[in-house]
C-alpha cells in the first residue's frame, strides 16, 4: 500500500516526528510507526509535486528521507508544517 505524504509535525528543534496527509484515515503516522511499516514492508510513503513521486526510506535506523535531494519539491524537508 502507497500512502502519500502532504505535510509534516515537527517538534521544537524542527525534527519529523510525523507524516500527514490531512484527511487521510491513517494520518498522522508517528515516526516510529513510519520506520517499522517501510522496514517490514507493509506500507510505501512518498511524496508527489508534479508527475513524480520520491519514496521515504530509512537512514542509519531513525532517519527518514525522501528519494530525492533536499532541494527537490519532493522532498520531505520542504513539506509544510501540519
Amino acid at each position: 500500500m502507497d500512502r502519500r505524504v502532504r505535510s509534516v509535525k515537527r517538534d521544537k528543534r524542527g525534527n519529523i516526528v510525523a507524516l500527514c496527509n490531512p484527511g487521510a484515515a491513517w494520518s498522522p503516522r508517528r515516526k516510529a510507526e513510519v520506520i517499522r511499516d517501510i522496514l517490514d514492508n507493509k506500507t510505501s510513503y512518498y511524496v508527489q509535486e508534479h508527475e513524480r513521486r520520491s519514496y521515504v526510506r530509512v537512514l542509519e535506523g531513525e532517519t527518514l528521507r525522501t528519494t530525492r535531494d533536499t532541494t527537490s519539491e519532493n522532498s520531505l524537508e520542504n513539506l509544510s508544517e501540519a
